[in-house]
């Protein structure tokens, strides 16, 4: 699997947008950092973390392992043929007319003109199957966000049907890089599921569809928000981010979040930013990395 370059910023961030052009889970990727992100005056990002990925490849089967049980394997073949002691006049007469069959055939070879043997050399020498190609055109052209969404779209109609709900969509541009569809409808509830979960599941879902039909053509991110859940909780995200930015400036005293997505952090980092005399830090290790909202310095 090729690898892929991403940026955000953030290192959780960029491998974020990373797994979504993958299409995998985290476990099921491997990261290369290629350089962390560079801030300026104030914090604010002046150099994004830049990131490459792949798909984790699978580990083959020791070779040693392989050898050990084709020994054994042919161990077992002489044992077998050890007991049967009668077929051995036969394995021996058999050996001698493929000799003399060998020796004809060599000899038919030799008096054979020398382009003539050249010709059946050709032909009895195994060709080696040509190998697909594995690297993509380079020149692919990159798939327009509004395309995924047209893609992202018919996939949830179609599950909508299965679950049978009637749905519309809106499309909002959350920045330059990022479009996110609220679908509403009639009869939705399966779709969200208990606390969000099945609205969750379907979200990962477009982000594997779309990066099977687009491939390593694809940029940016198309989010699906069925029923509003993601915007509803992300909205509450943000309330109690700057309700604790609030308390840390009044105390002075530092308060720890609970660890949570690389988007949610960045969510937390944008609701915070601002506020006077407070700062967020990231800290910790995925999946348990967290913020930590303290008296700015």
């Amino acid at each position: 699997m090729e690898w892929v370059e991403s940026i955000g910023d953030s290192i959780e961030l960029a491998k974020e947008h990373a797994l979504d052009r993958l299409g995998v889970h985290e476990d099921d990727a491997e990261f290369d950092v290629l350089s962390d992100v560079k801030t300026g005056v104030f914090g604010r990002v002046k150099e994004p973390a830049r990131v490459r990925a792949r798909v984790r490849p699978k580990t083959p089967r020791a070779k040693e392992n392989r050898g050990r049980r084709d020994r054994g394997n042919r161990r077992g073949r002489q044992g077998r043929g050890s007991r049967n002691g009668n077929n051995r006049g036969d394995q021996e007469s058999g050996r001698r007319h493929r000799s003399q069959n060998d020796k004809a055939k060599k000899a038919k070879t030799d008096n054979q003109p020398s382009h003539s043997r050249q010709t059946d050399q050709k032909q009895q020498t195994p060709q080696k199957p040509k190998k697909k190609a594995e690297i993509v055109n380079q020149d692919q052209e990159t798939m327009p966000l509004p395309q995924q969404a047209d893609i992202a779209e018919d996939f949830v109609r179609g599950l909508a049907e299965r679950f049978g709900a009637t749905v519309e969509f809106h499309r909002e541009n959350i920045g330059i890089d990022e479009i996110r569809i609220t679908v509403s409808g009639d009869r939705l509830g399966r779709m969200v599921g208990h606390r969000g979960m099945t609205a969750g599941a379907i979200d990962d879902l477009v982000r594997t569809v779309l990066q099977r039909r687009a491939g390593s053509a694809r940029n940016g991110r198309v989010r699906v928000d069925v029923g509003g859940v993601i915007a509803r909780r992300n909205e509450a995200l943000i309330r109690f981010a700057r309700e604790q930015a609030l308390e840390v400036q009044d105390s002075g005293v530092p308060r720890s979040l609970e660890p949570m997505s690389a988007a949610d952090r960045k969510i937390v980092h944008d609701a915070v930013d601002g506020t006077a005399g407070v700062q967020t830090i990231s800290e910790g290790d995925d999946p348990r990395r967290y913020v930590v909202i303290a008296p700015s310095e």
